[in-house]
Parts: structure tokens; C-alpha cells; sequence
């Protein structure tokens, strides 16, 4: 059976591999191919559905998964990614701290890390989930809305960033990297990974040249990214430059963040108590 890998937009390393001829030639001889989509948040539903066998996200979908009766497992992960952009608010605004934004509305992307970045900076600031008016929206919509005057902060990286704060003089409230880590990962069916190891490998194989290769040369990475989303390649071409390249085994650190960011959400009334220790698969990684 051919394993379907996911590829959207919010995951460049994914999605710059489904658009390397050579490579997907070469998966294809592997027994994976791509499906092609335009926004993560439907990843679960499409695990779920049977539609992907293996995806890409950020690190908060895999604890959702888990909370929703998933079996799954991350067997990759990217670095952490500090971000251009963070949680922003319009640069005249009177909102100068993460207290500030007491009864605020913030837009979050849909299934996202979004929801875990801003969880893990209000628990830093003392701030609990019901304290501001978090709600999760279309880039698209929200950007509409921020750009309007009618939402107080959202939840922004690059390349949608650039294009906001090109249109309106902003302020980065936080950004990911101390209170969360904001790692891309890699994960699917713990039945689809422990049956078809060779495909996993094979994969990771290929994100790891993949990436390798953007690092390298990220013009040409972000010249076959154009127009995805609605992006050029030069307004792609600064997120690229600015993030880490390669991946590597997920061990303890990342599964005690996502286990403490679990039960931050439990807390927060986001999800239900889950343990994520069955969450995370590091063997493929080994059988390099």
C-alpha cells in the first residue's frame, strides 16, 4: 500500500519536498506519495479519515490527537524555531504587556501551535485562558479583522508577518522560543509506523536532504513555494532564511514540553487530563 504524506502550507519542509521532482520520484519508488492541502488544521481529520499516513505540523495537533482517542506518535522533529513574529499588537496600541490583554480578543490559527505559544506565555505571565478571549481564525480572516482595528492582537509568523506588518506598524508582544520551544514535527498512526519502518526512514531521509538543501540555497527553495497561500517566493523567502534546517530524533526534552503543555491545556480547560509518554517514537531515528 502506498503511504500518503501531507503537505500544507504552515509546513515548509514538507511542503518544499512534495515539489522536488527528483525526490518524490524517488518516493514514489519507496511506496509514498504526496496529497497536497491547504491548511493544517485539517490534518487530524484527515489522519482520522484515513486520508494521510503521515503528516507534518506543529507540536500541538500530536497532543490534540491524543486527547482525541488517537493512536499516533511523532518520530521526528524539527529545532526550535524562534519565529519573525510572535503575538503582535498595532504598534500605537495601549496593550505594552501579556497582562494587558485581560478581556482581550486574540486571533489564533485553527489547530495549531499558535494555541500552545500563547497557553505557554500566559502560564508564565500568571495569566489563566479564561482571562483573555482567545479564539482560533483563518489566517486569512483574522489578518482582515487585526489589519481593520476590530481584533486587539493575533497570533502572526512569516511569511503572514511581513505581509502585516507591511500594511500596519505593529509590536511583537512575545515570541516563540523561551516558554515554548516551537518545534515542526513529524508524526502519524503508531500502526502505520511500526508496519511500514522502511517508508519512515525513507522519508526522513529525504526531509533531511531536503532541508539540507534549502539551507543551502533558500531562493531557489522559496522559487518553488511561490505562490503558496497566496505568497511569492520573495515574500516566502525571509521565513525560509530565518528558521532552522534538519531534523532529529524526539527525546526527553521535547516529550516532558509536550507532557507539561498537555496538562497546561487539561488545566485551561482546553482538553481533557492526557499522559503523552505513548506519543512519541524515537526508533526511526536509531535504525539510521
Amino acid at each position: 500500500m502506498t503511504l500518503i504524506v501531507g503537505a500544507h502550507p504552515q509546513n515548509p519542509s514538507l511542503s518544499i519536498l512534495a515539489r522536488r521532482r527528483e525526490a518524490t520520484a524517488r518516493l514514489r519508488e519507496r511506496g509514498l506519495a504526496f496529497f497536497v492541502y491547504g491548511a493544517g488544521s485539517q490534518t487530524i481529520p484527515l489522519i482520522q479519515a484515513g486520508v494521510l499516513h503521515l503528516a507534518g505540523t506543529g507540536a500541538t495537533p500530536p497532543i490534540l490527537a491524543k486527547a482525541a482517542g488517537l493512536a499516533t506518535a511523532v518520530f521526528a522533529i524539527g529545532e526550535p524555531r524562534p519565529e519573525r513574529g510572535g503575538l503582535l499588537v498595532p504598534e500605537d496600541s495601549n496593550i505594552r504587556t501579556l497582562d494587558d490583554l485581560r478581556g482581550r480578543g486574540i486571533g489564533l490559527m485553527p489547530v495549531s501551535w499558535h494555541t500552545q505559544f500563547l497557553a505557554a506565555e500566559l502560564a508564565a505571565a500568571g495569566l489563566a485562558w479564561r482571562n483573555v478571549r482567545a479564539a482560533e481564525i483563518i489566517p486569512a480572516t483574522a489578518r482582515d479583522a487585526f489589519l481593520a482595528g476590530h481584533l486587539d492582537a493575533i497570533v502572526a509568523t512569516d511569511p503572514l508577518y511581513s505581509e502585516i506588518a507591511a500594511r500596519r506598524p505593529v509590536r511583537v508582544l512575545a515570541k516563540p522560543g523561551e516558554a515554548f520551544s516551537n518545534r515542526t514535527v513529524f508524526w502519524g498512526p503508531t500502526e502505520v509506523l511500526a508496519r511500514r519502518r522502511d517508508a519512515v526512514r525513507a522519508l526522513i531521509d529525504a526531509l533531511i536532504a531536503s532541508d539540507a538543501a534549502t539551507r543551502a540555497d533558500p531562493e531557489a527553495a522559496a522559487s518553488l513555494l511561490d505562490g503558496v497561500n497566496g505568497h511569492s517566493a520573495a515574500q516566502w523567502l525571509p521565513a525560509l532564511t530565518a528558521r532552522p534546517w534538519g531534523l532529529a530524533a524526539p527525546g526527553p526534552d521535547f516529550l516532558a514540553e509536550q507532557q507539561h503543555h498537555a496538562d497546561l491545556f487539561a488545566r485551561f480547560g482546553l482538553i481533557p487530563q492526557v499522559d503523552i509518554r505513548d506519543t512519541v517514537d524515537a526508533s526511526h531515528f536509531a535504525a539510521a
